[in-house]
């Protein structure tokens, strides 16, 4: 019985500190996003099929680094983008991303413009986009495959 209230107590504290780090996060429609990514490639043709993932991470980011082939994974069966926060000029991130051997599409948000735009506080945090072009559902901090595949899953559905 000790247990299960530990469990559960662990769970609402859990909830009210997702529930804080999203309060600012945005909803709806997806922000303007730049034209291009860091190597040259259009972030609306990135963004076409759905749904698509919008993953905000930072080189400085040990959760993100955790997560780094969760992500690769996703990005092999969906569409989508990665905006690297705060996390030097475009070819420090360039560099970064052969180091961890990382094929991301990556948009540079040295300045933190994006993030400002998008509510994002804090790193990890992905963006899920549906079928209509809304963001469906935002994950902040560590994620499995499998919890992100199933919001995938879901943002597909046309309801």
């Amino acid at each position: 019985m000790k247990n299960l209230r530990f469990i559960l107590l662990f769970i609402v504290m859990l909830s009210v500190v997702q529930n804080f780090a999203q309060r600012n996060i945005q909803t709806g429609a997806v922000p303007e996003l730049p034209i291009q990514t860091i190597n040259g490639d259009l972030t609306a043709e990135l963004m076409l099929h759905k749904p698509a993932i919008i993953y905000f991470w930072g080189s400085w980011c040990g959760i993100c680094t955790a997560i780094s082939d969760t992500i690769n994974n996703i990005f092999q069966d969906y569409s989508g983008v990665s905006i690297a926060l705060r996390s030097g000029n475009a070819a420090t991130v360039q560099q970064y991303l052969q180091e961890k051997r990382l094929n991301w599409q990556v948009l540079n948000d040295n300045d933190g413009q994006l993030a400002e735009a998008f509510g994002v506080t804090a790193v990890p945090a992905v963006f899920i986009v549906g079928h209509d072009g809304q963001i469906s559902a935002v994950t902040l901090g560590f994620v499995t495959e499998t919890g992100l595949r199933v919001r995938l899953w879901w943002a597909a559905l046309d309801f």
